[in-house]
């Protein structure tokens, strides 16, 4: 069974998906649950956390509105903007829900903002801190320095890495990713999503994508890890069936079953507190 950590779901007709582009033809349409629902019970898969798509309050609540629809264990990561004035009161509202579990950072903005005076995006990570609620970093390879630094000043802040730090798998280049994922292994609260590897890999390639997955099971260990298929994103590289059948002949041979559960979805529970399995 699984938790899948990272789905995202859009109607074209909200209107803030502003990378949706109509050039792209596989992902310029509508995905919504019911489309998802046949593979997931296929996979027996027991919960989700739907990534927002969009940098909007709008379409956090439009998240957790299609999560009461869902008849699975839901939670929710928003798009909400640290930076703005209504931040605080947002999360607030936010936080009181039993779906929401925190927000989606750009790797980028932590770079853009290190360092400088007042620092508004440290304390925003502070108040996420303190509500207990997760952030999600999509960050790239120039980003993980900075975004290391903020996680240092932040400690008790729960941080999950979305698509292994996104590393140039196509290149097959390992440096200076390798280095800067081990130093964020040395974060006990930081977790990595095995997830988005299918589109990366440019398809079905467990060859290419084996030294990348290989250091972050060294580096973060079965505890710290978790499965995310990345749908609809990951039809640019397969179906459904591909991503879990990728993800399954990348774990390591030696690993326990119970390893190997930890990573397909007791570490989700934990994380973004779904409820436990079902008898």
């Amino acid at each position: 069974m699984y938790i899948d950590s990272h789905v995202h779901f859009w109607r074209l007709d909200r209107g803030d998906y502003d990378w949706l582009k109509p050039g792209n033809t596989l992902l310029y349409r509508d995905y919504l649950p019911e489309q998802l629902l046949p593979s997931l019970h296929r996979h027996q898969v027991e919960g989700l956390v739907i990534v927002q798509a969009a940098h909007t309050v709008e379409e956090t609540d439009y998240m957790i509105d299609l999560a009461e629809q869902i008849p699975l264990p839901v939670r929710v990561i928003g798009g909400l903007n640290p930076l703005t004035e209504t931040f605080r009161e947002q999360l607030e509202r936010l936080a009181g829900h039993p779906r929401f579990a925190g927000i989606r950072v750009n790797g980028s903005l932590l770079r853009e903002q290190e360092g400088m005076s007042g620092d508004g995006l440290k304390q925003a990570l502070r108040l996420l801190e303190r509500a207990g609620l997760v952030l999600e970093l999509l960050v790239r390879p120039d980003d993980l320095a900075a975004a290391e630094t903020y996680l240092r000043d932040v400690p008790g802040l729960t941080a999950v890495i979305d698509h292994l730090g996104v590393p140039p798998v196509r290149e097959q280049l390992m440096d200076p990713w390798a280095e800067l994922m081990e130093n964020m292994a040395a974060l006990p609260n930081v977790a990595v999503k095995l997830s988005g590897m299918i589109t990366q890999a440019g398809g079905y390639d467990p060859e290419r994508l084996n030294p990348y997955v290989r250091h972050l099971t060294d580096s973060f260990g079965p505890g710290r890890l978790l499965f995310g298929s990345d749908w609809p994103v990951a039809l640019l590289g397969g179906g459904y069936d591909d991503v879990v059948r990728l993800f399954e002949e990348l774990l390591p041979a030696e690993w326990s079953e119970r390893d190997k559960s930890l990573v397909r979805a007791e570490n989700a529970r934990r994380l973004y507190g779904l409820p436990p399995a079902q008898a």
